[in-house]
């Protein structure tokens, strides 16, 4: 199956050269391994995460797609050590650990606050601790003023760019106006944003949500208004003047601000930076930035990131000069690597693939149905495995969200009521004849007649989606859906899905980078629906106003928005239940599978140890909160003794 995927084209090996080398026995090829790095004694630590070289489109205009290492949220890991964001989050626990910020409240105009206190981690607490967790004091608001309608930040005092700057209240205020222009979600819950002072923020709530916190804290880590100031003041004047994105105006200067490309030798603030020069297609260096008010937590001298997806960065790891990748490794390639001494974890990923469909190309899409007999049509524990093994896991409950997350949010009596869209053919085929469809021999056709033969794109370098693709259009033609397999490199594929280039494609449903519902939801409405317009498309162009049967007729990006709003968590479950239900029967993107990592994590190379199997800290997404990260920030991952550089 690999012979029939493209690699990345961009790089200068590829996955081929490195398994030759691998089997052969000899040294990996030039651009990767230990002859290329410097010979200093110091200590390294070994990641792998792709990125495009500036040969190849990337660049370091950190709001836009294709940024290097650092990007529109935070699924880019190592990026958090480069730009660091107001605090990270412990998901085992609810506790945040402070970072650019020591403190945040939610208040009223008139000054009113919440109680808030830091809180000590524990390591002798009975229900554990993250490993690092009681390094340094951690926070979390104990209380919420239900009338609030500001979110307050204090930032931290002292902390310095790596220009020799100070971060203050402006460079905060200014990213966050550059993600109004952007379009970013917390903008439907706020309207304004302010500084007090030099190091106090206050953002005013329209329409006051527990999640502001999240979007501030975690999502919105702070840019240097140095290189960012001109744009936010530009953003300013044109909301200021009553335009919006929809204008003219506000087209035009969002076109402009996704052309702009600054220089990469950029202020930061975390404990490493890019060392521009050191960029090729194979590999990066990150040096020590001794200016992060927190740089003696993180013990080593360098990073070296690997380039490169699955395809490529499976021997890299096999040959033990990767400390921890999240690749989604092939059963075959995670077989190895346990075989050789490498640990593999596996947290929850909380997200996995989906069939996305064209709305605005086939209209036949457009009927539900047709969506609930692919799902039924599909044996989705078989999709898992195949694609994953025992980190491929079959999404039970269909609700758009993690099925870990569903008994938190919807009671029982909720949750047996939804479909699971269990396998079964039989089942699926009866929705299609409901739906107008018609079998000619064994292939299905269209109420208007049309064969239904699609093409299904994937990310080609992504290992387990593109098994799981293949999968799934052996399953759907074996039912008399021709499905052709489209493997595309994975910086396009999302593009083409944007612009409308595409029949059926698999992208992510859930939410790998924030623990609320609410965030799920915006990955099936709006990250590849309204939010293409920042590619020049519709996406998959589905319509937010539905008619169901157990809600009537919705507005989802309400709904949506709905799911989170308020300041009362437990009030919010009623609003969750609904969007969940809604989703489950309207099925506008179709889940496939729940993925968990089946993460490298080598030690005694370069790194000390990693955390034991149980630890809470493996219950954070490794794409949000990242495990590695906050390892560093907290100073609890250590150079291996005598190591090898």
């Amino acid at each position: 199956m690999s012979k029939t995927f493209s690699r990345r084209r961009f790089l200068g090996t590829t996955g081929a050269g490195f398994a030759a080398a691998m089997l052969a026995g000899g040294a990996l090829p030039a651009g990767f391994g230990k002859a290329v790095m410097a010979q200093d004694g110091g200590t390294e630590f070994h990641a792998a995460y792709p990125y495009l070289d500036p040969g190849a489109g990337g660049h370091f205009n950190s709001f836009v797609t294709n940024a290097i290492l650092t990007a529109v949220n935070p699924t880019q890991v190592y990026g958090d050590l480069i730009l660091q964001p107001l605090g990270m989050y412990y998901w085992a626990t609810g506790e945040w650990l402070p970072l650019l910020a020591t403190e945040w409240n939610f208040i009223q105009s008139d000054g009113a606050a919440a109680e808030a206190s830091p809180e000590a981690g524990d390591a002798s607490a009975s229900d554990g601790v993250p490993a690092g967790a009681d390094a340094q004091p951690l926070y979390k608001m104990s209380a919420i003023n239900p009338n609030a309608d500001v979110f307050e930040v204090k930032l931290r005092e002292g902390a310095m760019w790596s220009d020799d700057t100070p971060i203050t209240s402006k460079d905060l205020v200014d990213t966050l106006w550059v993600r109004r222009l952007m379009s970013q979600t917390e903008w439907k819950y706020l309207d304004d944003v302010t500084a007090v002072d030099d190091y106090t923020v206050h953002c005013h709530m329209s329409e006051p949500s527990t999640e502001v916190e999240r979007y501030i804290i975690r999502i919105a880590y702070p840019r240097p208004s140095s290189v960012y100031g001109e744009w936010a003041d530009k953003a300013r004047e044109l909301f200021g003047s009553g335009k919006t994105m929809d204008d003219p105006e506000g087209k035009q200067l969002l076109d402009q601000f996704t052309q702009f490309r600054p220089d990469g030798d950029y202020p930061v603030s975390g404990p490493y930076k890019i060392d521009v020069s050191s960029i090729t297609n194979a590999q990066m260096t990150l040096v020590k930035n001794d200016k992060a008010w927190n740089a003696e937590n993180a013990k080593f001298d360098r990073i070296i990131n690997y380039n490169g997806e699955t395809d490529t960065i499976s021997a890299v790891v096999l040959s033990k000069d990767v400390d921890y990748a999240t690749h989604g490794f092939s059963v075959a390639t995670e077989n190895q690597m346990m075989d050789s001494g490498i640990r593999v974890v596996r947290p929850p990923v909380y997200s996995g693939p989906a069939i996305y469909l064209n709305y605005g190309k086939f209209e036949e899409f457009k009927d539900e149905r047709v969506r609930q007999a692919m799902a039924m049509a599909v044996n989705r524990d078989q999709n898992g495995k195949v694609a994953l093994g025992d980190s491929g896991i079959i999404q039970e409950y269909m609700t758009g969200m993690s099925d870990n997350l569903v008994p938190l949010w919807m009671s029982q009596d909720d949750i047996d009521g939804l479909n699971r869209y269990s396998y079964d053919v039989d089942g699926a085929a009866a929705l299609l004849e409901e739906a107008g469809w018609t079998k000619d021999g064994d292939v299905w056709k269209t109420p208007a007649g049309n064969e239904a033969t699609y093409d299904l794109s994937f990310p080609a370098e992504f290992a387990d989606w593109s098994a799981a693709g293949q999968d799934l259009a052996e399953q759907l033609t074996a039912f008399g859906i021709i499905i052709n397999p489209r493997a595309i490199t994975h910086t396009q594929q999302p593009i083409d899905l944007h612009k409308g280039n595409f029949d059926l494609a698999i992208q992510g449903w859930g939410s790998s980078n924030n623990p609320h519902p609410h965030y799920s939801y915006t990955t099936a409405f709006y990250t590849h629906n309204t939010l293409a317009v920042n590619d020049g498309g519709k996406g998959m162009d589905f319509p937010l106003t539905q008619d169901t049967k157990v809600a009537g007729e919705v507005d989802l990006d309400k709904l949506t928005v709905e799911a989170a709003e308020g300041l009362d968590v437990d009030a919010q479950k009623g609003n969750v239940t609904t969007i969940a239900q809604v989703f489950n029967e309207l099925l506008p993107i179709v889940p496939l599978y729940e993925r968990y990592g089946n993460n490298a994590a080598l030690e005694g190379a370069r790194v000390k140890e990693w955390p034991a199997d149980d630890d809470l800290i493996y219950k954070n997404s490794p794409y949000a909160d990242g495990i590695p990260v906050m390892l560093m920030y907290t100073g609890w991952m250590e150079p291996a003794e005598g190591g090898e550089a």
